[in-house]
């Protein structure tokens, strides 16, 4: 009897040994770390407002692409073809009368709209 009862308790032992460690090997739904939050931006363009204006910057070369920045009725406050031969920032000055703006970016391989409230 006591070969039995050591037997069955030495089952059960290996049982729930090997259960906890499957189930601690298993992840835990929704929790992750902060190093999983990461994204990679694939946008050609990126805008930054800095203090009286408007930084664009540009993530990939454009053999031409223009900028234009519209007032709300559509009426073009500036304008400016550009060669990005290289990953680079172009800084925009903006009057700060006119509210709110509509950014163009428009060229070979982009087109962006980005509003612009200052």
């Amino acid at each position: 009897m006591n070969g039995m009862k050591r037997f069955l308790f030495l089952t059960l032992l290996s049982c729930v040994g090997l259960c906890t460690q499957v189930m601690a090997g298993e992840d835990k739904k929704g929790d992750r770390d902060e190093e999983e939050d990461r994204s990679i931006s694939h946008d050609p363009v990126k805008v930054e407002i800095v203090n009286d204006g408007v930084m664009l910057h540009f993530m990939v070369s454009f053999d031409n692409v223009f900028i234009q920045v519209v007032d709300d009725s559509g009426i073009p406050l500036f304008e400016r073809l550009l060669s990005i031969s290289s990953p680079q920032s172009y800084y925009i000055p903006v009057s700060t009368r006119e509210n709110p703006y509509l950014l163009i970016v428009s060229g070979d391989d982009v087109y962006q709209k980005f509003p612009i409230n200052l």
